[in-house]
């Protein structure tokens, strides 16, 4: 599963592509790509997810 996370450091938002992975099973969330401190629009999240699956 992939999905856009949200993140704060400081006061400042940033936004992350994460991945869910099956690790030694357990779930684990990677960090796919760093998508800047802007949101991203409804449009780039589906074409991240689809390039992701």
């Amino acid at each position: 599963m992939v999905f856009v996370r949200e993140k704060k450091v400081k006061g400042k938002t940033y936004y992350y592509l994460v991945k869910s992975v099956r690790e030694r099973g357990r779930v684990r969330q990677k960090n796919i790509q760093y998508l800047g401190s802007e949101k991203p629009s409804e449009d780039e999240i589906r074409k991240l997810r689809k390039k992701e699956d």
